[in-house]
């Protein structure tokens, strides 16, 4: 670990090194740490602490809890995508995807909310949709996508709220959802149901499902999805479809350690 005294070479630059130090400490804790808890581990004032904590939260490393203690936040994770593959919620959730892409014969996503877009860590591709590539790294606005919009309905009202102040609405099709009132009637109405629908937002080709991935709090922490041709959402198996996508949110929650009952929002 990284501390005051580590860094001797005059030409490095010390504040970077706390910086560091701070997201290494908050990596290593078992629990969220409060200020005070920061301050004491990373040996510096409480004042000079919460400007580092401030700097890494605006940044979006870094996310503060209602009890006032920090997280990592999911843009940590675009630091190093490569390693995406072999990290414990890829490793785990793969076979899963697997599975469940074969079964389907669709591509199937796994991704995590980081600030305002959907960063994607593992994709099981059957038919591209998009104009680019997308795999691990990748990031989308969060608004268009079922991924996001499955992670934004784990939001409590008042994270939610802040989250959709910070979004720049912007069509990507003519499809795409377009204000910040309309994402929030969405979303509503996702909870409600328990899985979010993305109808040819990001593409005019394709529809696509979204379900949320709990943790053992109960905490939406990531969110799969299957994507289809837009012509799909008026098939019959349509509903059988997302009975497997559940099915397999529910096992792979089960498997974070969360054990009550699937799917579930806050409303």
């Amino acid at each position: 670990m990284v501390t005051n005294n580590t860094i001797r070479d005059r030409n490095a630059i010390q504040s970077l090194a706390r910086g560091l130090n701070i997201l290494e400490l908050c990596a290593k804790s078992p629990r969220p740490l409060t200020l005070t808890e920061i301050a004491n581990r990373a040996q510096l004032t409480k004042t000079t602490a919460q400007r580092f904590l401030n700097t890494l939260c605006a940044l979006g490393y870094l996310r503060r809890e209602e009890n006032k203690s920090y997280v990592l936040a999911a843009r940590v994770l675009s630091l190093a995508y490569s390693f995406m593959h072999t990290s414990s919620l890829v490793t785990m959730a793969k076979p899963f995807l697997d599975e469940l892409s074969a079964q389907l014969d669709k591509t199937v996503n796994l991704a995590v909310l980081e600030d305002v877009h959907t960063l994607i860590l593992y994709r099981k591709e059957v038919r591209k949709f998009m104009k680019y590539d997308l795999g691990p790294g990748s990031k989308l606005p969060c608004y268009a996508g079922s991924l996001g919009k499955a992670m934004l309905a784990g939001l409590n009202d008042k994270a939610l709220k802040a989250r959709l102040n910070k979004i720049e609405f912007y069509p990507i099709t003519p499809k795409t959802v377009s204000s910040k009132q309309a994402l929030w009637n969405e979303i509503r109405e996702i909870r409600k149901r328990g899985y979010s629908i993305c109808d040819q937002e990001l593409s005019l080709d394709m529809y696509s499902i979204g379900v949320p991935l709990l943790d053992r709090q109960g905490q939406v922490v990531a969110a799969i999805n299957a994507s289809m041709e837009f012509s799909f959402k008026d098939n019959p198996k349509l509903e059988a479809l997302i009975g497997q996508l559940l099915e397999k949110g529910k096992m792979i929650s089960y498997n974070l350690g969360y054990n009550g009952p699937y799917p579930v929002y806050p409303l």
